[in-house]
């Protein structure tokens, strides 16, 4: 009797644990696609605002804007990593890290000192276990980033980049490619490179009509007027052009979480639905065992008492 009992209650909770994965499934899956709109809108504002910065430095003949411009010295880089403040979405947490920690290494290794920022609660338990130390951390913003929290993190790294205390900034996220693939990415944002995006001046003779450089494409003719200037254009766009960065990388790394935790709750729930099936295949044999038991021990009782009652 104890073993069927037992059984049931296996039965019970992980038939409470099933309404919970498949719950947080069908949260993940109707949230998805608000954060895809949002990204999507996102990637294509980075895109255009890419093309016109393209197109000013092609043809420019000196660049002066800060964010641009690469420090005579690479003594300190700062990494900004973007983690979950939540689990429960398979190895989302676990490839962020170790890309993190990648990236930490290989800039160790150019003999430059490391300055780690953190966005998320996961990033920061893993790394004040490891006694890393975090200049900076913002918790609460993966479940749903807003373009203001991105430009305040921003304006501070541009301000540090500006004043020197940091000399490189890469930020690592999660790249979202679909539902279920999500792809871990380093990406360089102060400076700006655009080294290799710059015409020479043989290309800025010859460099009427579309000109392709560094596998972009200048539209820009050389004979026209900029107004205001080109670095006044810079100027004001160029941190418009951080800001949304940033908030895309934020995007990026929400739907990924979102994808992978909807991801790992469904698989949960299958896992939850085959063990259901093996529970209850072992509560019926168990009971039908317990009940030829039961009828064995009747008999056997019966024939007894029959004996009994014949002598």
């Amino acid at each position: 009797m104890e073993k069927t009992r037992e059984i049931k209650k296996r039965i019970v909770s992980v038939a409470g644990t099933r309404k919970i994965t498949k719950a947080m499934e069908m949260i993940a899956s109707s949230k998805i696609k608000k954060v895809q709109e949002r990204m999507l809108e996102a990637r294509a504002f980075i895109e255009k605002v890419e093309d016109i910065i393209t197109d000013i430095a092609c043809y420019s003949t000196a660049i002066h804007e800060p964010l641009m411009v690469e420090h005579d010295q690479v003594d300190a880089a700062l990494i900004v990593g973007i983690t979950a403040d939540r689990g429960l979405c398979g190895g989302y947490n676990t490839n962020i890290i170790r890309l993190i920690e990648k990236t930490m290494d290989s800039v160790k290794d150019e003999g430059i000192d490391i300055r780690l920022d953190m966005i998320g609660t996961k990033g920061k338990n893993h790394f004040k276990y490891r006694g890393v130390k975090m200049e900076k951390v913002f918790e609460n913003l993966s479940d749903h980033p807003k373009f203001l929290d991105a430009r305040e993190i921003s304006a501070d790294i541009m301000a540090r980049y500006i004043s020197l205390d940091v000399d490189r900034v890469i930020i690592c996220y999660t790249e979202f490619i679909n539902n279920s693939e999500f792809m871990p990415r380093a990406l360089q944002i102060l400076p700006i490179p655009v080294a290799e995006k710059l015409a020479t001046e043989e290309q800025k003779e010859h460099g009427i009509g579309k000109v392709e450089i560094g596998g972009k494409i200048c539209r820009i003719i050389p004979e026209f007027i900029y107004d205001p200037s080109p670095d006044a254009i810079l100027e004001g766009l160029l941190p418009q052009y951080i800001y949304t960065l940033m908030y895309g990388a934020l995007l990026e790394s929400t739907a990924s979480e979102t994808g992978a935790r909807m991801t790992a709750m469904r698989s949960a729930s299958e896992s939850a639905d085959d063990m259901l099936k093996d529970l209850n295949r072992k509560y019926h044999r168990a009971r039908q065992q317990q009940i030829t038991m039961e009828i064995s021990e009747i008999v056997s009782g019966a024939e007894a008492l029959s004996e009994s009652l014949g002598s």
